[in-house]
């Protein structure tokens, strides 16, 4: 690969290049499987057709039965309409027996029909259902026969399916790329030490995801948090009123009016909200005093003249930043290209000698192919350089799941099981290659290694907090629900402290909801009719409530084909009926009535997992 042409126009050498290698190399990669796992693919896809005639012959059985109850659905009906219209008829004869007497022959007449009905449904109709609803079932048991054969060609396939697939498929492509199966506490430690990143220890976020590698040494973490914090929301209510006035007309006479009118009010009270927060952290040593933000433009999608325009409007600003600067002794200039300047942003900036060693001419040519061009997402990124440290966080990645499990690509059919993986390759390598397209648009970013880092294993767990959280929001929530909460709120998981026993992890975790308590407000508002009236506003009381228990985190060192031979016998009397999680190698479990772990447990569970 010419890293080369990567580092110096990565979005172009993306379209013109990487895009199809990557999609080849997926498409490799199933292929490769197939044959790893002795797939015979014309087989299967001859099992494939048989299984899609099974389950066409299913419908067919299905609509089948469906017209056959219908038929019986209506023949009911008739039985009660004959028989409700039989009544009428004999009964409005009988009022008038010497004139309507045929009305009571026609009654009858019906009713005879109504029991034919019955009759007909209690034999025929019947009849007609049970068979349709046999054949249903034996097109049913068909299907089902014909899928197991198809899952059963694939087994060998769907046995070697692992997490880091689509992982692989970009480092073979992308070398310089460095993908981690886990978020270690080397990387961590590396962040954390080198370039100043902190843990997520926010008490109001869990982190749901987490990926890591390293770009030419430049270690860096993408994360999926889950936030939330307490608001004010507005709550509405109504009220109609109605009321009567008098009046007069040119002659004297006198009329009432009534009158409508929908009386609103509105209250504030505290409510939690949540949302998802998907952001790239990267860590290098270039620039190290510099801080600054950059916001999208705003411009994906705009004409030629509102581009135009939108370049000429921002000029006038940074014009007036840099005489304010020049006026007040601050330190803002700009860079000579008027339309870098206006596209990126960033007039927060603190250290200019260090902002220009970035944003070299290069640097600029490239950061505004990538927010200029629409394909395949524009400028939809905001950028932070916090010192060494430089979150993306893109509008596409916050709506991409970056963490499927292996589990999400077994199939029984292989072409469209190669589909699938391979659509989900190009959007996963697509998605974090324009988070990391800034960064790589910077040559410096790439051309600069970082100084040698030496792993001391001073973290104090065998994993990291990171992957404490992913594992503990992979395991049974009903575990950690607190007594009194709602059920239909999220529940933010979080942990609470972790420990290293032996070669395990103890983790503790704090779980919060609310509980809720629906409220009535009554406010009085002035209506039309001059009279207050107390208007009801619902709205709804959120008590938090919270428990804590324990959770072990333990790293199998197995990918999913190892495990799937794996046996539990060792952590058995470990496992609680509430269940266990494992993937991309990490095992976890709710510890249940016994708590806590010893070292020796610790030490125990992990060797366990670990035999081959």
């Amino acid at each position: 690969m010419a890293v080369e042409s990567m580092l110096s126009k990565p979005r172009l050498y993306y379209e013109t290049g990487l895009k199809n290698q990557y999609h080849q190399a997926a498409e490799e990669y199933y292929e490769s499987l197939g044959k790893k796992g002795n797939l015979d693919k014309a087989a299967n896809a001859s099992h494939v057709a048989a299984y899609n005639a099974a389950l066409a012959e299913l419908e067919a059985a299905k609509k089948k039965l469906g017209k056959a109850k219908a038929g019986k659905g209506w023949a009911i009906a008739g039985i009660i309409v004959s028989f409700i219209a039989a009544v009428i008829l004999i009964v409005v004869g009988a009022m008038n027996a010497s004139k309507s007497w045929w009305l009571i022959l026609i009654g009858a007449a019906v009713a005879v029909a109504g029991i034919l009905l019955i009759v007909l449904v209690r034999t025929r109709i019947k009849n007609a259902v049970a068979i349709a609803q046999k054949e249903v079932e034996e097109k049913e048991a068909k299907a089902k026969a014909a899928l197991e054969v198809c899952y059963s060609d694939m087994a060998g396939l769907n046995a070697l399916l692992d997490d880091a697939m689509p992982m692989r498929v970009m480092e073979a492509v992308t070398p310089i790329i460095d993908l981690d199966p886990t978020f270690t506490p080397a990387r961590l430690c590396h962040l954390m030490d080198a370039f100043g990143m902190g843990e997520e220890d926010d008490p109001d976020t869990s982190v749901e995801g987490v990926l890591s590698g390293h770009i030419q040494g430049n270690p860096f973490v993408l994360e999926k948090v889950f936030r939330h914090e307490v608001v004010d929301k507005t709550y509405t209510g109504t009220l109609v009123i109605t009321w009567t006035t008098t009046h007069r007309d040119s002659k004297g006479n006198t009329y009432t009016q009534t009158h409508t009118q929908t009386l609103t009010a509105t209250a504030v009270h505290p409510a939690p909200s949540y949302w998802h927060e998907t952001r790239l952290i990267f860590g290098s040593e270039v620039a190290p005093n510099l801080h600054f933000t950059r916001n999208p433009s705003g411009m994906s999608g705009a004409s030629e003249r509102q581009r135009n325009k939108f370049v000429k409007d921002r000029v006038k600003t940074l014009d007036r930043l840099e005489k304010d600067a020049i006026q007040h002794g601050g330190a803002f200039t700009k860079l000579g290209n008027d339309e870098f300047d206006a596209y990126w942003g960033a007039d927060n900036r603190d250290n200019e000698v260090e902002y220009r060693v970035m944003f070299t001419p290069l640097a600029q040519t490239n950061e505004l192919d990538l927010i200029k061009n629409p394909e395949p997402y524009g400028d939809d990124f905001v950028m932070v350089k916090d010192g060494m440290l430089t979150s993306i966080a893109s509008r596409h990645s916050q709506d991409f799941d970056y963490y499927r499990t292996a589990d999400f690509f077994e199939h029984f059919d292989f072409e469209a099981g190669k589909k699938n993986f391979v659509e989900y390759c190009d959007a996963f390598i697509r998605g974090l290659y324009f988070d990391l397209a800034p960064i790589m648009s910077i040559p410096l970013y790439q051309l600069h290694k970082p100084r040698d880092y030496i792993y001391g294993n001073s973290y104090g767990c065998n994993t990291t907090s990171f992957e404490h959280e992913v594992m503990i929001n992979r395991l049974d929530r009903s575990v950690f629900m607190p007594d009194e909460a709602d059920p239909d709120l999220p529940l933010l998981l979080k942990q609470a402290g972790a420990r290293a026993v032996g070669g395990s992890d103890q983790v503790r975790v704090r779980s919060r909801s609310y509980h809720t308590t629906p409220m009535v407000d009554y406010i009085p508002v002035m209506g039309g009719d001059g009279r207050w009236h107390d208007v009801p506003v619902h709205w709804t009381q959120y008590d938090e409530v919270s428990m804590q228990t324990n959770v072990a985190v333990v790293d199998s060192g197995k990918n999913r084909s190892q495990w799937s031979h794996s046996s539990l016998d060792g952590v058995k009397k470990y496992l609680s009926d509430r269940g266990f999680h494992f993937e991309r190698g990490l095992f976890a479990f709710w510890l249940g009535a016994k708590g806590s772990l010893t070292a020796a447990d610790g030490d125990a569970i992990a060797s366990s997992l670990r035999k081959e």
